[in-house]
């Protein structure tokens, strides 16, 4: 197999001679990850995330977390949304699909608010909360 020595460009991606003990390509794009943090059922919102990625075809993590604060202690989630070298997006885009779905998930599972976080740049708290 006949492997260039320098790194080739595929898309906006750029690809990286493989090793000699690869026999593939690798992809390498700018990291942006934006993530979603919401209260409320795993599992429900795992359901949304599905039909929502047939609507909108992307590919997210869903991860269970715990919210701990004073006063008290809730069940939740986090929504993973990573920059795929494979498909490639820019830091506005992932940031508009990651705000579509947090109001999607937020609406069907009967939430006031989630936090969202792109990282390196902004942290977003949004409610529907009177009064915040």
């Amino acid at each position: 197999m006949n492997h260039p020595s320098e790194p080739a460009v595929y898309g906006d991606a750029t690809v990286i001679a493989p090793q000699r003990h690869s026999s593939g390509k690798s992809l390498y794009e700018p990291t942006r990850i934006v993530e979603v943090f919401m209260a409320g059922d795993v599992e429900h919102a795992k359901q949304v995330v599905r039909r929502w990625c047939k609507e909108s075809p992307c590919c997210v993590t869903v991860s269970p977390t715990s919210f701990i604060y004073r006063g008290g202690e809730e069940a939740g989630f986090v929504v993973g949304f990573r920059n795929y070298p494979r498909f490639p997006s820019d830091a506005y885009t992932l940031r508009s699909l990651a705000a579509e779905l947090a109001e999607r998930l937020r609406e069907e599972l009967g939430q006031d608010s989630y936090m969202s976080v792109d990282h390196g740049t902004t942290t977003e708290w949004s409610t529907t909360r009177q009064g915040g």
